[in-house]
């Protein structure tokens, strides 16, 4: 008799047992815990988030950010009262969004220093790659995006938009990389001279 291709089917993996998933396996082998006051406290029937509240614990502390937006919106408005009451009903996403593209001297860290004296908006790396892009297309971001000797990495015209955008905003103290001169007009630090 014929077997209907049964060595295949069976190579294949079609027959054969069928697991079951073993629930209770998480009340036999608990969480490997070294401290003897946590492991005291621990109880592996309960869930992870109430053993967490059992030892006083938040287990989800970033499900409270539209929370701790309205704090600081609290906070603000306690400073200055002329706040407007249309702000107050802003997310805290909405709140602390970032620009894309923007100058950020003359803000103060902890230490003193300025963070256009701490950091760069625009890294070494990337300066240098966009300076080599723009020297090549101008400010043509889809052949830009197209060329893959020059934009190797294949970044989207959107991402080399912005890029360029962060580019064109650093001043002289910040510039590491000769500006390409078809972009130079549209430099903030060459505008200015």
């Amino acid at each position: 008799m014929v077997k209907h291709g049964h060595t295949k089917k069976r190579r294949a993996g079609r027959r054969g047992k069928s697991k079951i998933a073993n629930r209770n396996y998480q009340f036999y082998k608990p969480p490997q815990i070294n401290d003897k006051t946590v492991k005291a406290i621990w109880d592996p029937r309960k869930s992870p988030a109430a053993n967490m509240a059992n030892m006083g614990l938040q287990s989800a502390v970033n499900s409270s950010i539209d929370a701790r937006g309205a704090i600081a919106l609290a906070a603000a408005q306690e400073k200055d009262p002329n706040l407007s009451s249309s702000k107050t009903k802003n997310k805290a996403v909405e709140l602390f969004d970032i620009p894309e593209s923007d100058k950020i001297n003359g803000i103060t860290t902890l230490k003193g220093k300025t963070l256009a004296q701490r950091m760069l908006p625009v890294s070494v790396e990337d300066q240098k790659y966009i300076s080599k892009c723009l020297a090549k297309h101008g400010d043509n971001y889809k052949a830009m995006m197209r060329d893959i000797k020059s934009n190797d990495m294949q970044y989207t015209d959107t991402q080399l938009k912005k890029m360029a955008a962060r580019f064109f905003l650093l001043g002289e103290d910040q510039i590491r990389v000769d500006v390409p001169e078809k972009v130079q007009h549209l430099m903030a630090c060459c505008k200015e001279e």
